[in-house]
C-alpha cells in the first residue's frame, strides 16, 4: 500500500465517512450462479454523498497487464493526503471484453477493500471456476497403472474389479490412451469385448 508521508486528516475525514456509508445493495444479477451481487454503480451510489461531504475523492487507473488488468484505487483527501493500493485481477479472455471487465471487477473490490464496504459476492465465482478449470491434472501414479496392466492380463472381470475399487482421484488422473491399451491386454486374455467403465 502506498500513502502520502501523514495520513491523520484523511485517517479522520475516512473515519467519518465510513460511519455514513451504508453497505452496498445486492441489485445486480449473476445469471450463471442465479445469485445477486452489488455492482459497481451500486457501490458508487452509497459512497458518493460520504466521501464528497467529508472532503474525500477517489481516483482509479486502470491498466492491461500481462494476463489481465490492474485497478490502482487512490484516496484523497483535500488536504493532499493520500493512500493507494493495486489490484490484479486476471481476464477471462484476452480481448476487449475480457479486459474491461477484469477491470471493472477490479476497480469495485478496490473501492470496496480500501472503504472496508461489505457485500456478498457471488459475482467472483466465475473467476474461481476458471482458475479450477485451467488447474492442471494430476498424473496417474506408476503403481496405479502397474496394478491396471496386472488386473488386465487376468481378464475383463479382473480389469472391472480393479477399475471400480480405484478412487475418483485415480480414475480421473488415468489417461485414456493407457485405459484403451488395458481393454486391448484384458480381451486378449479373455476373448472379452466389453470396455472398462
Amino acid at each position: 500500500m502506498k500513502m502520502s508521508d501523514t495520513i491523520a486528516e484523511l485517517a479522520t475525514a475516512l473515519s467519518r465517512a465510513q460511519g455514513m456509508i451504508d453497505d452496498a445493495s445486492k441489485a445486480s444479477a449473476n445469471p450463471f450462479f442465479k445469485s445477486k451481487y452489488a455492482d459497481l454503480a451500486a457501490v458508487r451510489a452509497v459512497i458518493r454523498e460520504p466521501l464528497a461531504v467529508c472532503d474525500l475523492a477517489i481516483v482509479q487507473a486502470p491498466r492491461v497487464v500481462d494476463g489481465g488488468a490492474e485497478v490502482e484505487t487512490l484516496i484523497m483527501h483535500k488536504s493532499g493526503e493520500f493512500l493507494s493500493e493495486t489490484l490484479f485481477m486476471p481476464a477471462g479472455k484476452a480481448d476487449p471484453h475480457g479486459y474491461a471487465s477484469a477491470i471493472t471487477y477490479a476497480r469495485r473490490i478496490g473501492i470496496m477493500s480500501l472503504l472496508c464496504l461489505a457485500s456478498f459476492d457471488d459475482d467472483g465465482n466465475t473467476a474461481v471456476e476458471s482458475v479450477k478449470a485451467t488447474a492442471p491434472k494430476k498424473a496417474a501414479s506408476k503403481d496405479v497403472i502397474a496394478a491396471g496392466s496386472a488386473a488386465a492380463s487376468q481378464g475383463y472381470a479382473a480389469l472391472t474389479a480393479w477399475w471400480n475399487g480405484l478412487d475418483e482421484a485415480d480414475r480421473k488422473s488415468f489417461p485414456a490412451d493407457e485405459r484403451a491399451r488395458l481393454r486391448v491386454v484384458s480381451k486378449e486374455a479373455d476373448g472379452s469385448d466389453v470396455e472398462a467403465q
